[in-house]
């Protein structure tokens, strides 16, 4: 892959995180010009980005863009991609040990999801705290679909568009194994309640 490419990964993916643009859709293509791309001061960053990483440059971008969906590159490390490549390897195990945390703070399995008292839902609170990761909320979105509901109960709210955008954008990356992650899910609410 070439600096040029690896640039072009950014943009589309840069675009896909804070728009409507959608990466999947557009296969990735962007307005973005070899000129504009020259002029910039950072090109060298993409120049290695491409050489190390090679095949694996878009994974790269979206493991940093999970942890700074602005897309500023200094945020932008070899730490976050590690971090995200050993979490996914082992996303049904993650998955699970974050619903059995969420578990014990609720007496029935609803409660995850609804708004308490005026207060944000259990699963948007623990997540804000970095107590469950990411790939659980999109995994519960995948399965149950609770973005549409929030989005009615949560729309005054200055926290939930941010994360929304979040969540439904990093699904068009995160690929699981559903049947798996709901058999597993339904195994521990029966266990649990």
């Amino acid at each position: 892959m070439e600096a040029w490419e690896a640039y072009q990964v950014y943009i589309g993916l840069k675009l896909h995180f804070n728009s409507d643009y959608d990466y999947s859709q557009y296969g990735g293509k962007t307005r973005a010009s070899k000129a504009s791309f020259l002029k910039r001061k950072d090109r060298y960053f993409f120049a290695r980005v491409a050489k190390k990483y090679g095949e694996s440059t878009q994974d790269y971008f979206i493991s940093n863009f999970v942890c700074s969906p602005k897309g500023w590159l200094g945020d932008f490390n070899e730490t976050n991609y590690s971090n995200w490549t050993k979490y996914k390897q082992s996303l049904t195990y993650n998955f699970i040990t974050d619903m059995r945390f969420l578990f014990s703070q609720i007496s029935e399995f609803d409660e995850i999801f609804s708004l308490q008292k005026g207060q944000h839902p259990v699963l948007l609170k623990n997540f804000l705290a970095k107590r469950i990761s990411l790939e659980t909320m999109v995994i519960l979105q995948g399965l149950l679909n609770y973005v549409n509901r929030w989005d009615k109960e949560l729309k005054d709210d200055l926290v939930w568009p941010d994360n929304r955008r979040l969540v439904v954008k990093y699904a068009a990356f995160l690929n699981f194994d559903k049947q798996k992650c709901k058999s597993q899910l339904l195994k521990l609410i029966k266990e649990t309640f």
